[in-house]
């Protein structure tokens, strides 16, 4: 099949499945897997059509989004980034290059936080482009969360308080970039690295910021980097919290933490 210019002939759904298991260096279960996503939410075809009706033609605008889809998922281009979408915590989220694919470990996360009701949300971010995508979510799932733009960085005072302060901040360190995924190289960098030799740059600054926008007996909820767990608590030492909650990932690493003030 790699012989012949497959754009210019008609193709079956199962001849174009057979395509993606000769091209894809994975598991025929996860290849499967990978086309059926495609062919659902890109094609909107439904792919118990491959079992049912294999010699189903795809018509030509189909089969261009499907081979499309295989070159960019062969250069390690996310799959959700491809299909616009991300399930998180069981709602389907937008997402494109302007923002983070949702890990399992921040759902870990968000269950932990949800065990507080009735919360009044604000979503913070300093990229705008994130700030746009967020908007869309929302009116997507018909939320009345309230979005700022908020720089960590800035010297700029914010006047309003919280209950409750969450944050999965940028903590990799560029010592790091090696070892992530080479999908992960298409999602943005600022949400990602730390400063260089700063790795617990940013949880300084929510501890900062905490200091004076965090109510009495407020609480911080936090993924961390398990390789600084040291370092992050002798940083969270200098600001005398009232108690400190470590809480392993599903993968038996501490990444997340609650801290009482």
């Amino acid at each position: 099949m790699s012989c012949v210019d497959v754009k210019k002939i008609k193709m079956s759904i199962l001849e174009l499945r057979n395509i993606y298991r000769d091209r894809l260096n994975v598991s025929n279960q996860e290849c499967d897997y990978i086309y059926k996503v495609i062919l659902e939410d890109l094609c909107y075809i439904d792919p118990i059509k491959i079992a049912l009706d294999p010699n189903f033609i795809v018509p030509e605008n189909s089969k261009k989004l499907i081979l499309d889809s295989l070159n960019r998922i062969c250069d390690n281009y996310p799959l959700d980034y491809i299909i616009s979408k991300k399930n998180f915590y069981g709602y389907d989220f937008f997402v494109n290059e302007a923002v983070l694919i949702p890990r399992p470990e921040t759902e870990e996360l968000v269950k932990w936080i949800l065990e507080n009701n009735n919360m009044d949300v604000t979503l913070s971010d300093v990229s705008e482009k994130a700030l746009e995508v967020c908007n869309r979510n929302k009116i997507n799932l018909n939320s009345n969360v309230k979005l700022i733009k908020l720089d960590l960085n800035s010297k700029l005072q914010h006047s309003k308080k919280y209950d409750l302060i969450v944050s999965n901040p940028p903590y990799l360190s560029t010592k790091e970039a090696h070892k992530i995924g080479e999908n992960v190289k298409y999602e943005p960098e600022i949400a990602l690295f730390a400063p260089i030799n700063k790795p617990l740059h940013f949880y300084e600054k929510i501890f900062e910021f905490a200091s004076t926008n965090l109510n009495k007996n407020g609480e911080i909820y936090l993924e961390i980097n398990p390789i600084f767990i040291e370092d992050f608590s002798q940083l969270l030492s200098r600001f005398n919290p009232n108690d400190v909650n470590f809480r392993d990932d599903f993968r038996g690493k501490k990444r997340l933490v609650k801290v009482l003030f």
